[in-house]
């Protein structure tokens, strides 16, 4: 499987195919390789993984041939503490006070 694939695979939400190669060009990889084990166990890979359920956690909610892809706040959240996870493992600080917010909404 592709690394493109794997990240997609997180989610049935149709993550954009631009929106995952922007992703997996910031962790430092490239979209087309292969996602085998060992690339899997890099950080790299769980870096771009963390900011894959950091794209899910602030997804829009839209529909798309006639299926609706909506999430809710726990859902959202637990995006969010993925992604902090994966970013504290790997000793990257962005993960510690990522917060999931909402277009219109006040804090």
């Amino acid at each position: 499987m592709k690394i493109i694939d794997a990240l997609k695979s997180l989610s049935n939400y149709p993550i954009p195919t631009s929106t995952v190669v922007n992703i997996t060009e910031e962790a430092g990889l490239t979209a087309t390789n292969e996602a085998d084990a060992k690339t899997r166990k890099t950080a790299a890979y769980k870096k771009a993984k963390a900011l894959t359920y950091q794209f899910l956690a602030e997804a829009p909610n839209i529909s798309q041939g006639g299926i609706t892809y909506k999430f809710n706040k726990e859902e959202r959240d637990m995006f969010a503490k993925k992604a902090s996870a994966l970013l504290d493992e790997i000793g990257d600080g962005e993960g510690a006070d990522f917060e999931v917010g909402y277009v219109g909404e006040d804090f």
